[in-house]
């Protein structure tokens, strides 16, 4: 009888590790396909390069951009989406391929290129291949997100100085509708706005 039951108990332990070692491997292959499933985007658009030839045959404005002052929240690598009044959500799957400070100034240079702007960075003087510029500006986002409304608001003020003239001083606010679900759809709204922007600074000059 005992050894009945040390076999049966033998049985059972050995069930109980195939069992054990069965939801091991679930766990390392759920792991395994979440860390496979984030997704990286861009904030400006790598085929938005015909603006740049618009202006070619004509000599453009030079702008060079002094400071970008962001809001802490668009230093996360997550999307950042406002899901109440006062709560956002910042994703852990969905991030940015790229600081967004960075993907700012590339929509915003593209944008002004169209409009006869070339638009320059401090590091674009230690090359030592670009004239000085004949206007400059320093640009603060107060915000700049996705909300629960299905539209995108970019809100700030810029600064915009030049050799010959007084600083001009200008704040701004832009919303853009988000047509479609996802977060591709924001992005595209996100560009809008900064389109928007660019306009205004041009404007401005």
């Amino acid at each position: 009888m005992n050894v009945t039951m040390s076999k049966f108990d033998s049985k059972v332990g050995g069930w109980r590790l195939a069992g054990f070692l069965c939801v091991l491997v679930l766990f390392m292959g759920g792991c395994s396909s979440s860390s496979s499933s984030l997704n990286y985007y861009l904030l400006h658009s790598t085929s938005a390069t015909h603006s740049v030839n618009a202006q070619a045959n004509k000599t453009p404005a030079l702008l060079t951009i002094d400071k970008l002052v962001i809001p802490e929240y668009l230093k996360q690598r997550g999307l950042v989406y406002q899901i109440s009044e006062t709560n956002i959500h910042i994703s852990t799957t969905h991030l940015w391929a790229e600081p967004v400070e960075e993907g700012i100034v590339k929509v915003l240079r593209s944008a002004l290129s169209s409009k006869g702007v070339k638009l320059l960075k401090q590091a674009d003087y230690a090359r030592g291949s670009v004239p000085a510029a004949n206007h400059r500006i320093s640009i603060l986002i107060n915000d700049f997100v996705s909300t629960y409304g299905g539209e995108v608001i970019l809100s700030g003020e810029y600064v915009i100085t030049a050799a010959d003239s007084e600083a001009m001083h200008q704040s701004f606010m832009f919303k853009a509708p988000i047509n479609h679900d996802g977060f591709e759809a924001s992005i595209k709204a996100m560009r809008a706005t900064l389109n928007q922007l660019s306009e205004q600074i041009k404007e401005t000059m």
